[in-house]
């Protein structure tokens, strides 16, 4: 509940950024011990995966899976953030999944791509989107070292992007045409930097992409994916991402669980799980 009169046109403007672009930031979320806390994490994850790291996944870095980490449950739980979203009118957020994402010195850009795989859902197209994804930077980021780039409201309307091809098949990941268009600068983008602390929350409808990393040290995200106002999905997508979740993380630890118990989805029907889907059809014009 917002008790600040003060905080409500800030808590306004956000609300309408996100939906009228797709994406806003918050300042500071991440205090120097969660942060402190997190970068541990991260680096140990990092330290013992890059001898054996291949050429895969050239376009975006090294991906960790986030479910192998149950240190990282206080970054995913981040009271601060759910506060915020709640004021928002995005309460009741379920956590899918997080990545760790580490682009090498000289790693090449990431190609454009939305990432939503609810497209049968039909809150995939109203102005609340059904996936959120949330990016905690380990380092300032700008577009030296990688930042991220957004194409502000392709959440909303159909984009010559829509039709060329899947988000994280092997081929863009591998970077087997550096030629495909999806690489390529795209009218409207806009750069997003970033300072180690603060969250940038984004539509995951919303395409999105980063800078090549130009500097001589890594440039690490860890990316959250939730599912706001889980309860108005419809149930298969409920079903889907209850589902999920437990298969991901129900090996967690109880400390580690109780610190993101604010965003576990519950679903206790019966309907099967959807089918994902990353294609909007004729609905999004």
């Amino acid at each position: 509940m917002i008790t600040d009169a003060a905080a409500i046109p800030v808590v306004s403007a956000r609300r309408k950024q996100l939906q009228d672009e797709g994406y806003f930031i918050l300042k500071g979320v991440a205090n120097d011990e969660l942060l402190s806390r997190t970068r541990a994490s991260v680096n140990n994850a990092i330290a013992a995966q890059v001898p054996s790291q291949s050429k895969k996944n050239r376009s975006p870095g090294l991906m960790l899976a986030a479910e192998h980490y149950p240190e990282l449950s206080g970054i995913i739980g981040n009271p601060v953030v759910l506060q915020a979203l709640g004021q928002m009118g995005l309460s009741g957020s379920a956590f899918w999944k997080a990545v760790i994402i580490s682009k090498p010195p000289a790693g090449p850009r990431l190609y454009w791509h939305q990432d939503c795989l609810m497209w049968d859902d039909p809150r995939s197209y109203s102005h609340i989107s059904p996936m959120i994804f949330l990016m905690y930077y380990m380092k300032d980021t700008s577009g030296e070292n990688g930042c991220l780039r957004v194409l502000p409201g392709t959440h909303r309307k159909r984009h010559i992007l829509h039709q060329m091809g899947e988000a994280h098949t092997p081929e863009i990941n591998d970077m087997e045409n550096p030629d495909d268009p999806r690489f390529l600068n795209f009218a409207g983008e806009k750069d997003v930097p970033m300072c180690a602390g603060d969250v940038v929350i984004g539509d995951a409808r919303m395409f999105h992409a980063t800078h090549e990393n130009r500097s001589n040290e890594r440039r690490t995200v860890i990316t959250i994916w939730y599912h706001p106002l889980f309860d108005g999905l419809q149930p298969s997508t409920q079903s889907w991402i209850h589902k999920q979740f437990h298969e991901r993380h129900g090996h967690w630890p109880e400390s580690a669980l109780a610190e993101i118990s604010a965003v576990i989805p519950r679903y206790d029907g019966d309907v099967p799980p959807m089918k994902y889907n990353r294609f909007p059809d004729e609905r999004l014009t």
